[in-house]
């Protein structure tokens, strides 16, 4: 079954992780095993802003990255879904950041919104390419690379 649409309950039951580690709001569009639109809502109670930094809010890249590989695997766990929409058993993981560039800073209020597309497999590692939005604004963009299905 495909999903074109995920909202923040069904990620729960995708995803592994947990607050204060889950970093996607939503998932607004969804192509299995190929490409995915992921949306987080920076918001000023995001645990990271009390350190980060105080006097001016700024999220940090680093999170917009595991937010990208997020995506990704919610797209790549899309493919592996059964027919009666049925979750895999297992979760890649986040095998490689590159070129990963920060154009503009994101700030509570902002809505990140979160493109990616399936560039290259090799064995067991998926290439994706992601954009990150805020508006028609690109924030940040770079590739990732995920380790195939690796058992809970």
């Amino acid at each position: 079954m495909t999903r074109t649409h995920l909202d923040a309950d069904e990620l729960r039951e995708r995803l592994p992780h947990r607050p204060p580690f889950v970093l996607m709001d939503g998932v607004e569009e969804i192509v299995p095993g190929v490409s995915g639109v992921g949306v987080k809502n920076i918001t000023i109670s995001d645990p990271v802003f009390a350190g980060h930094f105080p006097a001016r809010a700024i999220y940090p890249g680093v999170l917009m990255i595991e937010a990208s590989a997020h995506t990704c695997g919610v797209v790549e766990m899309a493919s592996m879904e059964d027919d009666d929409g049925g979750t895999p058993q297992g979760m890649g993981v986040l095998a490689g950041v590159r070129k990963f560039s920060f154009k503009q800073m994101v700030r509570p209020g902002d809505q990140l919104r979160i493109s990616v597309h399936r560039r290259a497999g090799l064995g067991s590692l998926t290439e994706y390419e992601c954009v990150l939005k805020v508006g028609s604004r690109v924030v940040a963009e770079g590739s990732l690379a995920l380790a195939g299905q690796i058992e809970e």
